[in-house]
């Protein structure tokens, strides 16, 4: 029974051995993985005929918007043994092609959660890139009616508050889930593709107020942070705090401040550059946050619900969610050369040990509450570790006080947190999260009794999020190798590898998060 279930049951993993045969081993591994767990959501998730309110997070939209992502990917998966599916099709038949009759209202502007005409408007410009091979054959148009839904929805977005009424009650409107977040998300991405000269100008006013919409998530997060002040005192309080209830400030990724600030992050260095050192402040008092509970990320201020025996460990609620925003700003090199801080790898290295110890959550695989959700941040800081190195040790060395080209004193945590650290540990979730259900339904195949998800091929609660993990997991693999191969072959002298043609292959087709992001807006969420 589902209630006899633990919330995690032990770890009994070991971190994978980190050498190019590993590398190569699992990467085929998840390619096989990814094309089977391909078909299987196509073959169990219906094709729908028209839009319904549902969103990307657990809804048809969802399942569309990872085959395009697997199709943006396919070049890091194809193996030349058996042929893909066919990615983009299994997309496209998942996106209707009228426009949506759905309201907007002020409480639901991002594409993630339902009630919202923003995910299929997005769903809408995307297939419309895909249609053009991913800009390859053409500069698209798009429709006047996306565009002007785009527009009044941030229209929307600049008149609300930091609290918005909704179900008889006032909720936080910046979150991934619901929030300004999400559509700034959605501006992003729509301007990282290029559109012929028509749309381009219709585009500009609605492209035009991201700046804008990015000064009143940051107010709003300054306004969170004085209205809790007033009424709980100043001790545990941030520079930017989010409510997501009215009087509760939430931390996890889905509905608060770890989840805003990586998207935020996504703007342009011109445009984030005043705002860095209020980020920069509440990374740092979030990794305070994090360190003072051992590594958990609490869920919220002032506690929120009743006692748990024990803390949440997953992407909405949990320590993911600082790991995620922690890489996210590593790779930040303007805020990390201002505002790093020895706090940032002790958090790291605290809810790391979490996450390991208690993150193999009996819900299964999922993105939002299961293991390759919780596998999924330690890519991204592997990235951050890996190729990002120079600046993280030259703020390191700057906190100490040390010169640039000197090492780092023995016993320093940074001598701990390497790329291979990171990779071992989300390989090992990846690979065991092909034990979960629905793409595992042998029970004798494991010995982890993992539950049903309600929503067994959704993006975030179900298969189609496992696949797009593997899918990104085959991405970084592949420029790991490329990378390894690259330096094998000029003496181990890197210094030109981001010049190479095969690893920026590679690394174009590390997407991110779905719907969060951490590697910068590539043009799909």
């Amino acid at each position: 029974m589902a209630d006899e279930r633990p919330q995690f049951y032990e770890n009994h993993l070991s971190p994978l051995t980190i050498n190019t045969h590993s590398l190569a081993e699992s990467l085929q591994e998840l390619r096989i993985a990814v094309r089977n767990g391909a078909e299987l959501i196509h073959g169990n998730e219906p094709i729908p005929d028209k839009w319904t309110v549902g969103g990307m997070f657990k809804h048809f939209p969802g399942v569309a918007l990872a085959f395009l992502r697997l199709d943006y990917q396919s070049a890091v998966l194809a193996d030349g043994r058996e042929p893909s599916p066919d990615y983009r099709q299994h997309a496209l038949q998942r996106i209707p092609s009228d426009f949506p009759d759905i309201a907007l209202t002020p409480s639901r502007l991002s594409p993630a959660g339902s009630f919202s005409p923003i995910a299929a408007v997005t769903l809408r410009i995307l297939s419309v890139v895909a249609n053009a091979n991913w800009q390859t054959d053409a500069k698209p148009s798009l429709s006047q009616k996306d565009i002007t839904c785009l527009d009044d929805a941030t229209n929307l977005a600049l008149k609300n508050g930091p609290l918005v009424p909704h179900d008889d009650r006032n909720m936080g409107c910046d979150e991934m889930l619901y929030g300004r977040a999400g559509l700034l998300w959605v501006l992003l991405n729509v301007r990282a593709h290029e559109f012929d000269d028509e749309t381009q100008k219709a585009l500009s006013s609605v492209l035009n107020k991201i700046p804008e919409l990015l000064r009143v998530i940051i107010d709003a997060g300054r306004q969170g942070s004085k209205d809790y002040i007033q009424k709980n005192g100043d001790q545990d309080a941030h520079p930017l705090m989010y409510a997501w209830m009215e009087g509760h400030y939430c931390f996890g990724a889905v509905h608060g401040a770890t989840g805003i600030l990586p998207l935020l992050l996504a703007c342009k260095p011109e445009e984030l550059e005043e705002h860095l050192p209020v980020i920069g402040k509440t990374i740092t008092a979030l990794s305070r946050f994090t360190i003072s509970s051992n590594g958990h990320l609490p869920m919220a201020l002032p506690p929120f619900g009743s006692a748990r025996k024990s803390k949440l460990v997953q992407l909405c609620h949990g320590s993911p969610g600082i790991l995620i925003l922690l890489a996210t700003a590593l790779k930040n090199e303007a805020l990390t050369r201002k505002y790093w801080s020895p706090e940032w790898d002790q958090a790291i290295d605290l809810a790391t040990d979490r996450v390991w110890e208690e993150g193999i959550l009996s819900k299964g695989g999922s993105l939002c509450h299961g293991i390759s959700g919780n596998g999924w941040p330690w890519l991204m800081l592997h990235d951050a570790f890996q190729y990002h190195a120079q600046v993280i040790n030259s703020a390191r060395c700057d906190n100490l006080d040390l010169p640039h080209d000197s090492s780092l004193p023995e016993g320093h945590l940074g001598k701990k947190l390497t790329p291979d650290y990171f990779l071992s540990r989300a390989l090992a979730f990846m690979l065991h999260s092909r034990e979960t259900r629905p793409y595992n339904t042998a029970p004798e195949n494991t010995d982890r009794d993992y539950r049903m998800p309600d929503d067994p091929y959704s993006l975030f609660e179900g298969l189609a999020g496992n696949v797009c993990a593997w899918a990104e997991t085959c991405a970084v693999l592949q420029a790991r190798l490329r990378s390894a191969e690259y330096c094998r072959g000029t003496n181990a002298n890197s210094s030109g590898l981001t010049e190479d043609s095969v690893f920026q292959e590679a690394t174009s087709r590390t997407l991110g998060f779905p719907l969060i992001g951490g590697n910068g807006a590539h043009g799909l969420l």
